[in-house]
């Protein structure tokens, strides 16, 4: 797993592999367009892509492209299915990513398992997204990098959280002729660990 400069996992059995595509959300209510935009939160839909890197003998290639590819087809959600199938099989819906107030959650509601594993987080570490990754279409930067655990309230087996290989997401410095309320593209990587079922 990429993790950057971000603290390894360790002790933590890996669960999940998925790939998020959605936005991030920002607001500019201070009528001010020299402040920076706030931010709200995101919502995503949520690929399992671990399936198919589980069987490719060039995962380590593909982990590092599958973002910026889905980033910078520049298609939108609900067109995605078809254009991740044809690329290594990722058509697989697992779920939703988005914010309950101010806390994240992963909520993995297209499983057939029941109940569904849930994933209530806070961020406890962050880093740059490398320079290598692929920069936004409107040119702005790649979103953190964050290391995200149980804020407590988290169910099914998952209680680490790594956003990794982003594309995209990030505001702007000012508000400048941005709207009250408005989002960004994004696409990252979300792997997910919790305890080793071996203790």
């Amino acid at each position: 797993m990429p993790v950057g400069t971000l603290p390894p996992p360790h002790g933590l059995q890996l669960k999940y592999v998925l790939l998020g595509v959605g936005t991030q959300n920002y607001t500019c209510t201070s009528g001010d367009e020299n402040d920076a935009p706030g931010t709200v939160g995101a919502t995503a839909r949520l690929y399992d892509i671990g399936i198919s890197l589980r069987d490719d003998p060039l995962a380590e290639w593909t982990i590092s492209l599958v973002s910026s590819l889905a980033y910078c087809l520049d298609f939108r959600h609900e067109q995605l299915d078809p254009i991740l199938d044809g690329f290594q099989g990722f058509r697989n819906l697992a779920g939703h990513h988005f914010f309950d107030g101010e806390t994240p959650v992963f909520a993995l509601d297209q499983l057939s398992q029941a109940p569904y594993p849930t994933a209530r987080v806070r961020k406890l570490a962050e880093a740059d997204a490398p320079a290598s990754s692929c920069p936004g279409r409107r040119t702005e930067e790649d979103i953190e990098w964050l290391l995200l655990k149980d804020s407590g309230l988290s169910s099914g087996g998952i209680d680490t959280v790594y956003r990794v290989e982003t594309a995209g997401g990030n505001k702007p410095q000012t508000c400048e002729g941005q709207k009250t309320g408005f989002e960004v593209d994004y696409v990252a990587q979300y792997w997910m660990f919790g305890p080793s079922e071996s203790g």
